[in-house]
């Protein structure tokens, strides 16, 4: 159950999609909305950092530490101001806040008092990031204990959505938000399982259903074989779905290291939303 949604926002294009989004969301659930604005102190800590050990020192003066700051500052609050117009105009409950401090810190703060974080792809500087997903949510992927929606540039209703499953502790917990989604969104689910053998994809599809039969909802199922970040990249495109779910970081940490989760496969190359539940 979704009572409390954390929605960071920085004004960037995907700010959009993250308040649309997560309105909405909080709508369906009768949720709290707590839009989020970081002040990102690395950007002017970065600046002295670098002008005193930098090839030619020009320690920025104490006047343009605070000139930043104030500009910044400034910033989050027009944001904030514009989501709470959004959030009263729709009649949801709401708090917003500006924190200064190091953005995935921060994030992972206060999600302690979330059951859902949201945030775009990317951030400010996403016109430099290419096809990589942006640093603050690499970094909140790996440190939030919380289920994070990643969302794309353009806002999107919710009407299809796919859960991955392969019956790992992740994707369990992947399979329960994809019900609660479903059942609350009034959307359909297709459940997908990749394995290569055909018996043991049956068992572990068969095991999904039979916890989703419960609870009423319009269910799909499929098991599909070869490597699964593709065949889930495949099955968006074929099914037009409207978003994915699945377990976050089902590898070892070392593994990761090295070739990166099936989910993250995904997130750098999907232009869905994405929902990562640990």
């Amino acid at each position: 159950m979704i009572k409390n949604i954390l929605a960071t926002v920085d004004g960037s294009a995907y700010s959009n999609a993250v308040v649309h989004q997560s309105i909405h969301l909080a709508q369906k659930y009768g949720a709290m909305l707590h839009f989020l604005s970081i002040v990102d102190v690395r950007i002017f800590e970065w600046a002295v950092y670098i002008g005193g050990d930098g090839f030619l020192p020009m320690i920025p003066t104490s006047t343009y530490q605070r000139e930043t700051q104030k500009v910044l500052e400034g910033k989050a609050e027009e944001v904030l101001k514009k989501c709470a117009q959004k959030a009263q105009d729709a009649k949801v409950k709401f708090v917003a806040s500006k924190i200064a401090g190091s953005p995935v810190e921060v994030i992972c703060e206060q999600a302690r008092k979330a059951d859902l974080i949201v945030m775009g792809r990317r951030g400010e500087y996403a016109r430099w990031e290419g096809k990589l997903m942006g640093a603050t949510l690499d970094g909140a992927m790996r440190e939030a204990n919380k289920p994070i929606l990643a969302l794309p540039r353009e806002y999107r209703e919710i009407k299809k959505i796919l859960v991955a499953y392969d019956r790992s502790p992740q994707a369990s917990h992947a399979l329960q938000m994809a019900a609660d989604l479903a059942f609350h969104l009034k959307t359909w689910l297709l459940v997908l399982a990749v394995d290569d053998d055909r018996a043991s994809g049956k068992v572990t599809i068969d095991e999904a259903v039979a916890y989703l039969s419960p609870f009423g909802l319009k269910i799909r199922s499929q098991v599909n074989r070869g490597r699964a970040s593709e065949q889930i990249l495949r099955t968006c495109e074929t099914e037009k779905l409207d978003l994915v779910i699945m377990g976050a970081h089902g590898h070892t940490r070392l593994r990761e290291a090295f070739l990166g989760s099936t989910t993250e496969e995904v997130l750098r190359q999907i232009d869905l939303p994405l929902l990562m539940v640990r």
